[in-house]
C-alpha cells in the first residue's frame, strides 16, 4: 500500500471511533481535520502535532491513543505505539476493536522485552522517567539514551515547535571547573583565563566552581583534550529536558527558586557562581542545566535555523548570524526566562576582551 494511502487508512480507523465520540471539546474536531488534510497531504510531522494537541487538551481522548498508536506501529516506534495503545485499552475496554489492538499490545511487548530497550516516549501525555538516575563514569560523563523529543518554544529564535531525534550520546554531569581547566592548562600549555593571571585566589578559593571567561574555542579544545566535543544544541536541550518531552526546566515545569538554581543574582557580587553540584540534578543526573554559567553548544547561532532545520540530529547551520556560536542554560544573573530548556542566544564565539565571557563557562559531550 502506498505511504500516503496508508496513513489516510490509519487516519479513518481512528475517525470510525472519534465520529462516535461524545462531549468532545470544540476545539478537537477542528483539530482532527487539520490532521486528516496533513495526512492526505502526506504531512505526517505535522498531523502527528494535531494529535499531540488534542492530547494535550483531552489525556483521555481515545480515539487518538489508538491513532497514535497506529501512526507509531508502523513508523517502528514500538515503545511508543504501546504506550498509546494500552492507554487506549484502558480507557475503552469494551471497544469492538479491542482483540485486535490487544493482539498487536502483547507483540509490541515481546518485540520489546526482546530488544532490551527502554521505554522512549515523544509526546508529554507519557512522560518517561528514568527509575534509577544514571551515574557518571570516572571523567564524570553520563550516558544519555537517545530518543525523539518536542524542541522549541514560545519565544521567535525557538520557533517552530518540532520533533527532534537525537542519537545516544555521552555528556559531562557538571559544568568544567576551575580545577579541571587548570589542569588541562598545565598539562598542554594552553593560556590560562585572563582572570586568572591577576589573582590566583580564583584558582585556591573557587576550584570547584565553573571555569569562565572562557571563549568557544577554548572549550573546543579542551573537550578535544578529552577525546569529546561540545554537544549540539539538540542534544543539549534533550538532556535538559531528561525525558520530558515538553518540560519547561531541567527540574520539570515549576517555576525556579534558589534551591533549584543560581540565578537573578545581579547585584550580589563579587563571586556570583556557585560550586558545581550545587543543586539537585535532573532526572539523567545532570547538574546545572539552568543558571550558573552559560554553557557553549558546537552549533553556529541562527536565530531561524529552525524554520527548516533537519529533523534527525541537527548539527546546526553553515555559518551563524554575525558569526555567533549558540549558548544554553542561562547563567547567574538571568531571569527565569532564560532558565527555560528551549532558551537559545548567540554569543561571540571569541570575544574575551570585552567582559562578555565572564558569564561563559562549558560541559563536553562525546
Amino acid at each position: 500500500m502506498p505511504t500516503r494511502l496508508y496513513f489516510t487508512f490509519i487516519f479513518l480507523l481512528g475517525f470510525v471511533a472519534y465520529a462516535n465520540a461524545q462531549g468532545d471539546p470544540a476545539e478537537i474536531p477542528a483539530r482532527y481535520d487539520l490532521a486528516r488534510m496533513s495526512l492526505e497531504d502526506g504531512e505526517v510531522y505535522y498531523a502527528e502535532q494535531q494529535f499531540l494537541k488534542i492530547l494535550k487538551i483531552d489525556p483521555k481522548h481515545a480515539p487518538t491513543h489508538l491513532i497514535l498508536g497506529r501512526l507509531y506501529h508502523h513508523q517502528k516506534r514500538n515503545a511508543n505505539a504501546y504506550r498509546h495503545f494500552k492507554t487506549y485499552l484502558d480507557l475503552s475496554p469494551e471497544a469492538p476493536d479491542k482483540a485486535t489492538v490487544r493482539t498487536l499490545l502483547n507483540t509490541l511487548a515481546e518485540s520489546l522485552k526482546a530488544s532490551g530497550k527502554g521505554w522512549v516516549v515523544i509526546d508529554p501525555s507519557t512522560p518517561w522517567r528514568p527509575s534509577v538516575p544514571p551515574q557518571p563514569d570516572e571523567l564524570g560523563f553520563i550516558s544519555i539514551q537517545g530518543g525523539t523529543f518536542l524542541m522549541g518554544g514560545t519565544f521567535e529564535n525557538e520557533k517552530p515547535i518540532r520533533l527532534v531525534t537525537v542519537s545516544d550520546f555521552e555528556l559531562l554531569s557538571h559544568e568544567v571547573t576551575n580545577t579541571e581547566y587548570f589542569a588541562f592548562t598545565k598539562a598542554t600549555g594552553q593560556p590560562s583565563p585572563e582572570h586568572w593571571r591577576e589573582d590566583w585566589f580564583w584558582m585556591s578559593e573557587f576550584g570547584t566552581h565553573p571555569v569562565v571567561n572562557i571563549t568557544y574555542y577554548d572549550a573546543e579544545a579542551y573537550c578535544h583534550y578529552l577525546d569529546a566535543r561540545l554537544p549540539t544544541e539538540a542534544e543539549w536541550e534533550y538532556a535538559c529536558r531528561a525525558g520530558r518531552t515538553q518540560a519547561k526546566y531541567p527540574w520539570g515545569d515549576d517555576p525556579p527558586d534558589e534551591q533549584k538554581a543560581n540565578y537573578g543574582r545581579i547585584f550580589k557580587t563579587p563571586y556570583p557562581t556557585r560550586a558545581v553540584k550545587s543543586h539537585s540534578p535532573n532526572a539523567y543526573g545532570l547538574y546545572d542545566m539552568a543558571g550558573n554559567v552559560w554553557e557553549w553548544c558546537a552549533d553556529w547561532y541562527d536565530p531561524n535555523y529552525y524554520k527548516n532545520a533537519p529533523s534527525d540530529n541537527p548539527k546546526g547551520p553553515d555559518k551563524g548570524f554575525d558569526y555567533q556560536h549558540t549558548r544554553r542554560g542561562g547563567q547567574w544573573q538571568s531571569s527565569p526566562h532564560s532558565l527555560r530548556c528551549a532558551r537559545r542566544y548567540g554569543g561571540e564565539p571569541s570575544a574575551q576582551d570585552n567582559g562578555s565571557m565572564a558569564y561563559f563557562g562549558f560541559r563536553c559531550a562525546r
